[in-house]
C-alpha cells in the first residue's frame, strides 16, 4: 500500500510536502508529482506534516481515515489575547457540585492529540473518573496508602507531610481530590522514545483546553505520587506492570471566579 495518494487535479507541485515532512519520507522532482521515498516511506511519523502545509489539499496519508481541515484563521488570537490566557490561568481547587459533561470533556480531551510529543509517538492514554463517588473511589485509595506510608513512619511520610492529610481525611476533608467532580490520569508506557515528557505535557495542554471549555483543573499530586508506590491504586486506575501515571487533574466547574491577575518576577533568561 502507498504511503499516501495524491489528486493530480489538485496538486500545484510546489514540493511543499516533500520540504516540510521531518522524516524525508517523499521525494519532489520539479515539474513533477510527490512520490514516497522507496526507503524512508517506512519512516514515516504520522505526523502529519505534508497534508497540513499543502495548501491545495492535493496530499493524503494512506493510513488516515480522514482528510485534513483547513484552519480557520478568523479564530486566531493575538499576542496579547494568548498572554492574557496563559497569565490568567489558574490551579482550580474548589468545585461547583454538577457533574462534568462527558461530550465536552471528550472533545477537549481529543486536543491533547495534538500536543507535542517525542517522534510523535504519542503514547498517553486517559483514565477519567467520571462523578464525585468515583473520585472519592480513587482518593480513598490514595488516603489508604497515605496511611500505611504514616504507620510505617517513612520518609516519603515525612517528606509529604501525610500524616496530617490522613487526619484530615477522617475529619471528612478531603486534600487528595478536593472533592472534584471528574478526574482524568494521563498513562503512558515505561519504556519509549519520550513517555513520561509525552505525558507531562498531554497533562499541561489538557489544562489549558480544560480552561477555555469553562473548566478549571489542579494537578493531582498526591495521586501521581500514590501512583508510583502503590499497587493498589495503579491496579484500581487500570495501569498495567509496563505502564506509569504521568500526570493526573482533578477536574470541574471552578467554584470561583478570578478577576485578577497576581504579580509575577520577570522570568531568569541568559541570552547566548
Amino acid at each position: 500500500m502507498s504511503l499516501f495518494t495524491i489528486d493530480e487535479t489538485r496538486c500545484k507541485r510546489d514540493g511543499l510536502c516533500a520540504a516540510d515532512c521531518p522524516a524525508g519520507c517523499i521525494v519532489f522532482e520539479e515539474g513533477g508529482l510527490p512520490e514516497p521515498h522507496e526507503r524512508k516511506q517506512a519512516y514515516c511519523l504520522d505526523c502529519g506534516h505534508c497534508m497540513a502545509v499543502c495548501p491545495a489539499d492535493a496530499i493524503r496519508l494512506t493510513r488516515f481515515a480522514d482528510g485534513s481541515v483547513p484552519v480557520d484563521r478568523s479564530l486566531n488570537i493575538s499576542l496579547d489575547q494568548s498572554e492574557q490566557f496563559l497569565k490568567a490561568r489558574r490551579s482550580v481547587r474548589a468545585f461547583r457540585d454538577e457533574p462534568v459533561d462527558r461530550g465536552l470533556l471528550g472533545r477537549v480531551l481529543s486536543v491533547t492529540e495534538y500536543c507535542p510529543s517525542g517522534h510523535n509517538a504519542r503514547p498517553t492514554r486517559w483514565v477519567v473518573a467520571e462523578g464525585g463517588a468515583k473520585v472519592a473511589e480513587v482518593a480513598g485509595a490514595v488516603a489508604e496508602w497515605m496511611r500505611a506510608e504514616s504507620e510505617a513512619e517513612s520518609r516519603l511520610a515525612a517528606s509529604l507531610h501525610l500524616p496530617g492529610i490522613v487526619r484530615l481525611w477522617d475529619g471528612g476533608t478531603d486534600i487528595i481530590c478536593r472533592n472534584a467532580p471528574a478526574l482524568a490520569v494521563a498513562v503512558g508506557p515505561k519504556q519509549g522514545i519520550t513517555p513520561q515528557p509525552d505525558g507531562v505535557i498531554a497533562t499541561a495542554y489538557l489544562e489549558l483546553a480544560l480552561t477555555a471549555a469553562g473548566l478549571g483543573a489542579c494537578w493531582c499530586g498526591y495521586l501521581m505520587a500514590a501512583a508510583a508506590y502503590d499497587a493498589g491504586v495503579r491496579e484500581l486506575l487500570g495501569v498495567a506492570g509496563d505502564e506509569a501515571v504521568y500526570g493526573a487533574l482533578m477536574l470541574g466547574r471552578p467554584a470561583r471566579r478570578y478577576p485578577a491577575l497576581p504579580p509575577r518576577p520577570e522570568p531568569s533568561v541568559d541570552w547566548l
